[in-house]
């Protein structure tokens, strides 16, 4: 009896974990606000991203590609972008796949990459079928860009030079 018990609990977890691995949604417009509610990015697959004064609908600038996950900065001047695959990378990854990127008015100024966020990989939780690196929580009314990695350390980087700072 006890070995069927831990089997339903191993299937059940096993469950648990193949749902956080569902597909993503096909691109669609995606809509991120800075945290005073002044500032918004608009991401769409046919459009590519801009940033705009979200009271007068004036665009401050523009990137090219479409972007799932980002977050933009009180100043209108700073976007961080997620990778494509949100918190999930490919069992295969390398080390120079890019997590963050740093946007100043339409120029990279960095990237985050595996190698520089998670250099020892025992980090990585195992999931169905991916890694689970971590979450970006979100933009402060300070400008730092809050990320929670895998392990469970917070992280905060300077929106402003893409550089991790503490906290």
């Amino acid at each position: 009896m006890r070995s069927l018990v831990l089997t339903g609990s191993a299937i059940a977890l096993a469950i648990c974990g193949a749902r956080g691995d569902e597909p993503l949604p096909p691109p669609s417009r995606i809509t991120a606000t800075s945290p005073n509610g002044q500032i918004r990015a608009v991401s769409d697959p046919k459009a590519g991203t801009h940033v705009e004064d979200a009271k007068q609908h004036k665009v401050l600038w523009r990137l090219p590609d479409w972007h799932r996950a980002m977050f933009v900065a009180n100043d209108g001047k700073h976007l961080v972008t997620e990778y494509d695959g949100l918190n999930l990378i490919p069992t295969d990854f390398t080390d120079d796949l890019v997590l963050l990127t740093f946007w100043r008015e339409g120029r990279k100024i960095r990237e985050i990459r595996v190698r520089d966020f998670v250099p020892d990989h025992s980090l990585l939780e195992r999931t169905a079928s991916h890694y689970y690196w971590g979450r970006i929580e979100s933009i402060d009314a300070q400008g730092r860009l809050k990320v929670n990695r895998a392990d469970g350390k917070t992280f905060f980087f300077n929106v402003t030079t893409g550089n991790e700072i503490n906290a």
